[in-house]
């Protein structure tokens, strides 16, 4: 047998030692790559600049708003990301409708601890936008604390804020404008007081049955509420997050629909088509007869006393 040079084992030692280098190289930067994207993975973190008027009316202010509400729930669902900050400073105007859904879907996330633990916000640029969102308790629920000592604003301090989860109205009566107690009409106290009480009982009955996809399972079926009244002049607005009308009213009343769009050419099955269904069928899941029948009654009066306006986003 012809022996080994040392040449040849020479050789043979490198290449096999280059080899066992190439190896832990790659494991090496395996390992590194791992690292890596556990540190992105804890670090990560995603900003919603949201819109300069925060409002449901209006086709582009409603498309910014919803847009903006959407990815803030999809960041703070993604187990990628580790921080999310709403920020603020760009928003010069409030409008009770779109206030009213950013601070019922922020106070739904806060509602689960592993959510909470992500949101951080950013302070508003607009001083009567910071007061607006102190006065509401919104900044104080990111940690912020107040900078601002007296609320002074007169279009902020006449809002009242309130929620709740019960399907009636007891237990914000002493919030209630003194115009839903005491004003002189009684047919339009009547039909607001109807049709706020419709509104909440609602949320708390059916509107949650089902959900939508970023709702869990243990959410309070609850309701947020704005009100204001500024001499005679009374406002209010009500939110639930529940389905909507046009999926509770197709999913319990579909014959009564579809009997309706029969009888209708060319009535598509659109949204604001449904709402305007939802005066027409007039009646709820509960079979109760004096039930679903709070928007007809608010709708009654704006027309026959020429009073207000109605305003309905789902």
């Amino acid at each position: 047998m012809k022996k080994i040079s040392k040449q040849s084992m020479d050789w043979s030692l490198r290449a096999r030692n280059f080899q066992l280098w190439k190896q832990r190289r790659r494991q090496g930067v395996s390992r590194n790559q791992k690292l890596l994207k556990a540190r992105r993975r804890v670090f990560t973190s995603a900003k919603i600049r949201l819109p300069v008027i925060i409002s449901l009316a209006g086709t582009d202010r409603r498309s910014n708003l919803i847009h903006s509400i959407r990815k803030l729930k999809e960041h703070a669902h993604d187990s990628n990301i580790s921080t999310v900050i709403i920020d603020f400073s760009k928003v010069a105007e409030l409008h009770p409708c779109g206030t009213l859904l950013l601070l019922a879907e922020v106070e739904r996330l806060f509602e689960h601890e592993i959510y909470a633990n992500k949101l951080r916000a950013t302070y508003p640029s607009d001083s009567v936008v910071e007061q607006m969102l102190q006065h509401v308790g919104l900044l104080q629920r990111f940690g912020l604390p107040p900078r601002v000592e007296n609320i002074v604003a007169d279009n902020v301090v006449s809002w009242l804020h309130a929620s709740g989860t019960e399907g009636e109205l007891d237990s914000i009566a002493d919030l209630l404008p003194r115009v839903l107690t005491e004003g002189s009409n009684m047919e339009l106290r009547i039909a607001l007081l109807s049709g706020m009480a419709e509104a909440v009982a609602n949320s708390s009955e059916h509107a949650y049955q089902e959900g939508d996809i970023f709702t869990e399972k243990d959410s309070q079926k609850k309701w947020w509420l704005f009100a204001r009244q500024v001499e005679d002049d009374i406002a209010v607005a009500i939110c639930d997050l529940g389905l909507g009308i046009p999926g509770t009213l197709e999913a319990n009343w579909k014959e009564e629909i579809a009997a309706v769009l029969k009888t209708r050419s060319g009535l598509k099955r659109l949204d604001h088509k449904m709402i305007q269904l939802a005066f027409t069928v007039g009646k709820t899941s509960t079979d109760k007869k004096n039930r679903g029948k709070g928007l007809k009654d608010i709708l009654k009066v704006v027309h026959e006393q020429k009073v207000g306006s109605i305003f309905i986003y789902s």
